[in-house]
């Protein structure tokens, strides 16, 4: 888990939104969890900012006062896929080319059923990831404020 300061500006393209920060392709977050005014880890009157994540971009509501925010999320960890160069493989999906290419191994040498077994676990973590992308994409909380109810007791109406 990690606290990174991003500032925040208007934005007219890919989205226009009067206050955002661009998180896509950041090299410090992968996941956001949660943003703050002040940093959480070092300021216990840090206050939890409402935000929205859109195609990319964290936006905050039109009448946020910030200039800056702290986002708390998981810090992307740096991998190397090869000597050749660093392809632009995510690393979300390093398993699941790990188990793809083990089953593809053990079908190209004869051994079927342990090539099925494979490819059966390369399908559930696929689809492992792809649930954690949604629910990602669904992290736009809806915080529901109600009103205290004044009336105790139950009310009997009577009609006659």
């Amino acid at each position: 888990m990690t606290v990174v300061e991003k500032s925040v500006t208007a934005v007219t393209s890919p989205i226009v939104a009067d206050k955002a920060v661009q998180i896509d392709n950041d090299a410090n977050l992968m996941d956001v969890f949660s943003v703050f005014d002040k940093n959480p880890l070092s300021d216990r009157t840090a206050f939890k900012l409402d935000y929205n994540l859109i195609n990319g971009y964290l936006v905050l509501p039109a009448n946020s006062s910030q200039s800056s925010v702290f986002v708390m999320g998981n810090q992307v960890t740096p991998s190397s896929y090869g000597e050749t160069g660093d392809p632009d493989l995510p690393r979300f999906l390093e398993r699941y080319l790990l188990l793809a290419t083990i089953s593809d191994w053990y079908k190209s040498d004869g051994q079927l059923e342990k090539s099925m077994q494979q490819e059966q676990m390369a399908e559930e973590t696929l689809a492992l990831e792809i649930d954690r992308v949604e629910r990602l994409e669904g992290m736009n909380k809806i915080s529901v404020n109600t009103y205290p109810s004044y009336s105790f007791g139950v009310n009997i109406l009577q009609t006659t």
